[in-house]
């Protein structure tokens, strides 16, 4: 692991924003990432493969094998981990945890070791509790989903809903001992539970609230400093369109990249800029924070967990730094005050039920970098701006 996070912090000082090849060579990172194939590998050889690492088909026969035995269907995505290097889902690595029978610690190492993108059971989520209970317990698949099942909707987050703590959930659910229990539970405590997580929704609310609302942070930050799409030397300044309740959605979401919204309709985006993304790893691009993920957030709607979780860390990104230049009258920084926004958001994450920020996750990497950069937010702007479009 030390060997691993080592290779990863080495492009930290040998990538720099002056290189000529800055671009190509950020890009060229996404190749350092260990893929989930690879740490999967090592966890079946834990489980008794003893085929060849190269054999594909004997690794997909092996697990095949471990969900039927477990009475549980196999993935249908198996074989893509390993041809493809397709992400793995997060109700995928619960059913990868159940099919080996791994008990509750077993399932935390598995999140921290193989899956490595989040902690393991969030349970402020009904379903979450219920996988935590099962895997400590000694149930099965088949007997999770069957609870769930019978157990009582939750809704989505409130605002208003009160926060508690994932320590005060856990400590009930360790007390209770049969299934029965669980179901009881389940019936009579569903306000403690949430179909998504409440307290990062709060935050990010606040946080858009913050950032584009009627002299929010990005009107703020366009009026006091000239955008990357106007020139200063001649003085030229475009306003940044908004209204009686803020910056509209699509512009706020360009406004935080400081994107050019004509070049984003000629790259074909439709509101998206998901042309842009094509040369980072998979896992960065997957769930990457956009437009209907905010609006969705906002509206209260299902999210998944990912784009929660990639949305709350941006917003953190920005927040911070925009504050900081407004506070200070320009966008440079030193070194303290990367330490200090690397603090502030990985407090900020845990508070919300996610682990800190992780070098080893290629999406938290580019955060990790660019807070390093003595202009951090000018930097993690222009990395956006520079990305090659597909073509």
């Amino acid at each position: 692991m030390a060997d691993y996070t080592a290779l990863l912090r080495a492009p930290f000082d040998d990538i720099s924003p002056e290189d000529e090849d800055f671009i190509a060579r950020l890009l060229e990172v996404a190749k350092l990432f260990r893929p989930f194939s690879e740490s999967l590998d090592g966890f079946l050889r834990a489980q008794g493969y003893g085929g060849a690492d190269g054999d594909t088909e004997g690794k997909v026969a092996f697990l095949r094998a471990a969900f039927l035995r477990a009475g549980m269907e196999p993935p249908r995505e198996t074989r893509l981990w390993y041809t493809r290097g397709q992400p793995i889902r997060r109700e995928t690595a619960f059913q990868l945890c159940f099919a080996f029978g791994l008990d509750g610690n077993g399932t935390d190492a598995f999140f921290r070791e193989v899956y490595k993108r989040e902690r393991s059971f969030d349970c402020h989520q009904a379903r979450e509790a219920v996988y935590y209970f099962c895997l400590n317990n000694g149930l099965t698949w088949a007997d999770a989903q069957a609870i769930l099942a019978k157990a009582p909707e939750v809704g989505e987050d409130e605002a208003e809903s009160p926060a508690v703590f994932t320590g005060e959930i856990v400590a009930q659910l360790n007390r209770l001992e049969t299934r029965a229990e669980l179901e009881a539970w389940l019936a009579a405590n569903g306000g403690l539970l949430r179909a998504g997580s409440a307290t990062a929704r709060r935050m990010i609310r606040r946080m858009w609230a913050e950032t584009a609302g009627p002299d929010g942070l990005l009107l703020r930050e366009h009026r006091r400093f000239l955008a990357v799409g106007d020139d200063a030397a001649a003085g030229v300044y475009t306003p940044l369109p908004a209204g009686a309740e803020g910056v509209r959605t699509w512009d706020a979401y360009l406004a935080i990249f400081q994107l050019d919204k004509a070049r984003m309709q000629e790259l074909g985006g439709d509101r998206t800029i998901r042309p842009l993304l094509a040369g980072l790893h998979a896992e960065a691009r997957d769930s990457f924070p956009d437009r209907q993920g905010i609006e969705h957030i906002l509206s209260g709607r299902r999210v998944s967990y990912e784009r929660v979780r990639k949305w709350l860390i941006l917003l953190l990104f920005y927040t911070f730094w925009a504050r900081q230049a407004l506070a200070a009258g320009g966008y440079r920084a030193e070194a303290a005050d990367g330490l200090r926004c690397l603090s502030f958001m990985d407090q900020a994450l845990m508070e919300a039920g996610y682990p800190e920020l992780y070098i080893g996750n290629p999406y938290d990497w580019l955060f990790l970098y660019a807070a390093r950069d003595a202009e951090p937010l000018r930097l993690f702007r222009e990395i956006w701006n520079s990305l090659p479009a597909e073509s």
